[in-house]
């Protein structure tokens, strides 16, 4: 009966023993990746507080929308042509190039 309970005492040392270097193991990975973690939050404040200044600065510009109530402006013209219909895509577009006219 002693070696029984000798076994059993040393295997859940032994249990014991490795639970507790895993979970040391875990516990580094944990301190880099919050020291990642951080370092993003950090930049993620940075590029926030760049954004806030740019935004702050664009609603300080005023456009004066007089020029396009202007006369010569409203008497331009377009002298595009329209563009013609075309058909988009093949009928097969995985035939080859000179399949496709059929």
């Amino acid at each position: 009966m002693q070696s029984l309970t000798k076994n059993i005492a040393i295997a859940l040392g032994v249990i014991t023993i490795a639970f507790g270097g895993y979970y040391f193991y875990a516990q580094q990975g944990t301190e880099d990746a919050s020291a990642t973690a951080n370092a993003s939050v950090q930049q993620m404040l940075s590029s926030t507080e760049i954004f806030i200044a740019r935004s702050q600065e664009l609603d300080q510009v005023s456009l004066d929308m007089s020029f396009f109530e202007d006369k010569r402006f409203g008497s331009l013209q377009s002298f595009t042509k329209p563009l013609k219909d075309e058909p988009i895509g093949r009928s097969n577009p995985f035939a080859t190039t000179n399949a496709s006219a059929q």
